[in-house]
């Protein structure tokens, strides 16, 4: 009997030293700004962001003097833009609608950026005084699709869907005026016939993605 009250006894001391055991956090988690950082961080990677960034690249895209190797070259960096915008709808958009779209995006990417990769490869520099003026032309025009950015961007609201498709739609307008010049300007068949595609795939997009605004109000920024 007193053995049994004995052990009773010690393991009610035990218990009760564990709960009052002190319950420790770790250094590394307590201290790691997780809150202040995630913010930042959803910023950087949003769609206004990620296409304003896509299109500074395309603003650096290297000039070679051969308008179809440049118009391969743009069209490649544009498509990567557009694959990154429809990356960030299908991580963090709800709308269903955006999402199929941008899921129909990221299979182009993959189906025509090798198309566009073949034809870099092997298109070549020219060199004459015909070519020379036909190219300053071609880049003027370049230019102005680039500074036609600024009228078709939109102030980010914080709403996934609506900032990814305001962003898509800028990026798409910017794609079909660069096309444009491909098309006027350039000269190689094969690269000629995908700019057409490109054109009718993207006019396509940009009229899905503007049926979509026009019935989804543009949420005030939060």
């Amino acid at each position: 009997m007193i053995s049994r009250f004995l052990v009773g006894v010690l393991t009610l001391l035990l218990l009760g030293a564990c709960r009052e055991a002190p319950r420790e956090t770790p250094a590394h988690v307590a201290e790691t700004p997780q809150r202040q950082l995630a913010p930042a961080q959803a910023e950087a990677n949003s769609a206004p962001a990620v296409a304003t960034r896509a299109q500074q690249r395309l603003r650096t895209v290297a000039r070679s003097g051969n308008i179809d190797h440049d118009v391969a070259s743009l069209l490649l960096e544009h498509y990567r833009g557009t694959q990154e915008l429809a990356a960030v709808e299908l991580t963090t958009g709800r709308d269903l609608e955006l999402r199929a779209l941008a899921d129909t995006l990221r299979r182009e990417w993959q189906q025509e950026s090798q198309t566009l990769g073949r034809l870099l490869a092997r298109t070549h520099d020219t060199a004459s005084e015909e070519s020379t003026l036909l190219y300053q032309e071609f880049f003027h025009g370049v230019q102005a699709a680039y500074d036609s950015v600024t009228r078709y961007a939109s102030p980010p609201t914080g709403d996934p869907d609506a900032d990814f498709a305001a962003a898509l739609s800028a990026h798409l307008r910017t794609g079909l005026l660069l096309v444009q010049e491909g098309i006027a300007h350039g000269s190689d068949p094969p690269l000629i016939a995908l700019a057409h595609r490109f054109h009718h795939d993207q006019l396509h997009h940009l009229r899905q993605v503007q049926a979509w605004m026009s019935t989804h109000p543009n949420p005030t920024k939060r």
